[in-house]
C-alpha cells in the first residue's frame, strides 16, 4: 500500500464518518434501526430532528471541518506546530458559519476568547470543571498524526500545542493525544492494528502526564485504563463469536459513545479492535453505535483509513462530500500533506 492511499484514506475516512454519522447523532442503536428501517450504511439526507437538518447529503459538521482546516494550517506552516498555528486554524474555521454553528461549548468559548469577546462562566469559581473533558480535541487532531508518520512522541507533543487553546485540561489532551498517536503509528511502515492500539494507549498515558504539568486537572475516569478495558471487551466479543450488532451494543452498554473523552476515545479503539482489517465496517459501527456518532465515526475513520488505506472506502464519496461542503478539497489536502511531509 502506498503512502498516497493511506493519507487519502485517513482524510476520506474521517469525512465519511462525520457526514454519515451526522444523520444518526443523539439517537440510540435501537432508535436508529427503527427510524431508518435498519442500520445506516450510506450517506443520507439529514432528517429534521438532527443537528445537521437542512443540510445536503454529504454535509460535514464541526468534526471533520475543523480537522480539515487544522490540516490546512499544519501544511501551510510546513510542520512548525505552534500556538499561533493552532489559533490560525481555529479562527479560519470560525469564518465558516455553516461549520461553526455545530461547535461544542468548549470550542465556542475558546473562539470567543480569541476574538477578544467576553466569556461569562457562571461556574467559573469551581475547583475543576469536569464537564470540559470533551472529545473535540480528538475530532480535529488526526492531521497531526498524518504530518508525523511513525513519530508517535512528536505527534503527542504537537497535540498538546494544537489543543491547548480550546481543550486545555488533562482529559481532553490525553484523549486528543491518543488519536494523534494512533494515526502517526498507522502511517509508519508495516504498522499493524495491534501497534496502532498500543500507540493510542501510550498516547493517552503520555498526553495525560504532559497535561498534568500545564493544564486544568479534572476528576474524571482515566482514558488510558478505560481504553485497555474497552479493547479487551471488544476482543472478548469477537472471540465469543458475537455478531457485529451484538458487539456494537455491548460496547455501547459498557463503554459508552458520548461527548466525554473517557467514553469517546475508548469507544473508538474498541470499535477498531472489533472491526479488524475493515475501515468501512469500523466507520459504520461508529455511525450506528448511537449518541455522539459523528465524532466517534470521524475518529474511527481517520485511524482506520490511515492504517488500511482508501481501498474499501468508496471514492465516489469524495465528489458527494466536496459538492456539499464549501472550500473542502479532500484530494488537495492529501496532496499537500504528501508533498510537504513524505518527500
Amino acid at each position: 500500500m502506498n503512502v498516497k492511499d493511506k493519507i487519502l484514506g485517513s482524510i476520506l475516512g474521517a469525512a465519511v464518518g462525520d457526514a454519515m454519522g451526522a444523520v444518526t447523532e443523539t439517537r440510540s442503536i435501537e432508535r436508529i434501526k427503527e427510524d431508518f428501517g435498519g442500520f445506516v450504511d450510506d450517506l443520507l439526507l439529514p432528517p429534521d430532528d438532527c443537528f445537521a437538518h437542512g443540510y445536503p447529503v454529504g454535509a460535514v459538521t464541526d468534526d471533520f471541518s475543523l480537522a480539515y482546516f487544522t490540516g490546512k494550517a499544519l501544511a501551510e506552516s510546513e510542520g512548525k506546530v505552534t500556538e499561533e498555528t493552532a489559533k490560525k486554524a481555529l479562527l479560519t474555521w470560525a469564518d465558516y458559519p455553516e461549520y461553526v454553528r455545530f461547535a461544542g461549548p468548549t470550542t465556542e468559548a475558546a473562539i470567543k476568547k480569541l476574538k477578544g469577546e467576553e466569556v461569562y462562566n457562571p461556574r467559573g469559581y469551581i475547583a475543576a470543571n469536569n464537564l470540559s473533558g470533551t472529545n473535540g480535541s480528538g475530532m480535529k487532531i488526526f492531521c497531526v498524526g498524518l504530518i508525523n508518520p511513525g513519530n508517535v512522541d512528536k505527534a503527542i507533543d504537537d497535540t498538546i500545542t494544537m489543543c491547548a487553546p480550546t481543550h486545555n485540561n488533562t482529559a481532553a489532551l490525553a484523549g486528543g493525544a491518543s488519536i494523534a498517536a494512533a494515526v502517526a503509528c498507522a502511517m509508519g511502515e508495516n504498522a499493524t492494528l495491534d501497534d496502532v492500539i498500543a500507540a493510542g494507549i501510550y498516547g493517552a498515558r503520555k498526553g495525560y502526564a504532559l497535561a498534568q504539568k500545564t493544564a486544568a486537572r479534572l476528576a474524571v475516569p482515566n482514558i488510558e485504563k478505560r481504553t485497555i478495558l474497552a479493547v479487551d471487551l471488544a476482543v472478548h466479543c469477537v472471540n465469543r463469536g458475537m455478531s457485529w450488532e451484538e458487539t456494537m451494543t455491548e460496547i455501547r452498554d459498557i463503554v459508552g459513545a458520548g461527548l466525554n473523552c473517557h467514553e469517546a476515545m475508548p469507544c473508538v479503539f474498541a470499535i477498531l479492535a472489533a472491526t479488524r482489517g475493515d475501515a468501512m465496517s469500523g466507520i459504520k459501527m461508529g455511525v450506528n453505535i448511537g449518541d455522539d456518532t459523528d465524532t466517534i465515526a470521524t475518529m474511527v475513520g481517520a485511524i482506520a483509513g490511515a492504517l488500511y488505506g482508501v481501498s474499501n472506502i468508496p471514492e465516489r464519496y469524495i465528489d458527494v462530500i466536496e459538492k456539499a461542503n464549501r472550500d473542502i478539497d479532500l484530494r488537495g489536502l492529501a496532496r499537500e500533506i504528501e508533498e510537504k511531509f513524505y518527500k
